[in-house]
């Protein structure tokens, strides 16, 4: 299992790797209109905006081999990273999710339903901390402009891969370190949507269990309130009234019932 998982991962490493390289070599060059704003890093951050659909747009391509390949590749790397992370975060689900509510229930007497709120609220806690407010001070360093506020900004809009391009991380020019930074980006973004991603599962799970999504089921639907609805018009034909016509035939045999014991 742990190798398999190994395989996935140098397998989704070297799709990034060979989008960033490609970008490279087609934008990169002095003929095309921004082949300065292209190095490696910057090509591997921007595939992984937009494999992961964050794409902030500060650096976009612009000749027609740039764009054909940033399609293609684009249609097959997207549902990969999609299945890729959600594959990962059903995998963290069992350390992450079901060993904690069940060390709950067994050690701190939870029940079964307040074990999973319990631990819903402090995943939430967690994943807040870890994802949003600990690496907004990283970025509140980093980025000389941005307030606290901003880089708080920044994390929750990407992590919800809205990425509307107000902030991008690592833009000043001459910043030190500033490739090693863009891959941090990258490598960020991966990991936060793969937390965001398990904290929907567990939420999910949360819902099942409390019996919301069951509601929905234990509704009548419109096809059985129709057929509901023609056995009552069946039954009133002839100015006939079912309830009525079923108590009669009751009482009628409760009379015969009567009269055969008498």
């Amino acid at each position: 299992m742990l190798r398999g998982a190994m395989l996935v991962a140098v397998a989704y490493a070297g799709l990034l790797v060979v989008g960033a390289l490609g970008l490279w070599a087609l934008e990169g060059t002095p003929q095309t209109p921004n082949g300065s704003h292209w190095d490696p890093a910057s090509a591997l951050l921007f595939v992984t905006t937009l494999l992961t659909t964050v794409g902030y747009g500060s650096v976009t391509p612009l000749s027609a081999a740039g764009r054909a390949f940033c399609a293609a590749y684009a249609v097959v790397g997207v549902p990969v990273t999609m299945l890729t992370l959600t594959a990962t975060a059903r995998r963290l689900m069992g350390p992450l999710a079901d060993r904690p509510r069940r060390y709950l229930q067994v050690h701190w007497g939870f029940t079964r339903h307040s074990a999973a709120r319990t631990h819903f609220v402090l995943l939430v806690g967690v994943t807040m901390g870890v994802l949003v407010l600990l690496p907004a001070a990283v970025f509140h360093v980093l980025e000389d402009t941005w307030s606290y506020l901003d880089a708080v900004y920044f994390c929750v809009i990407s992590l919800c891969t809205i990425g509307l391009g107000d902030l991008v991380p690592a833009e000043t020019p001459g910043q030190p370190f500033r490739q090693l930074y863009q891959v941090g980006v990258a490598a960020y973004l991966l990991l936060g949507l793969t937390g965001v991603l398990l904290l929907a599962q567990t939420f999910q799970r949360l819902v099942e269990l409390h019996g919301v999504t069951s509601v929905t089921s234990a509704t009548s639907s419109p096809a059985g309130d129709a057929e509901e609805g023609a056995g009552l018009l069946e039954g009133t034909r002839d100015g006939e009234k079912p309830a009525r016509g079923h108590r009669g035939s009751a009482m009628g045999d409760t009379g015969g019932h009567r009269g055969g014991g008498q």
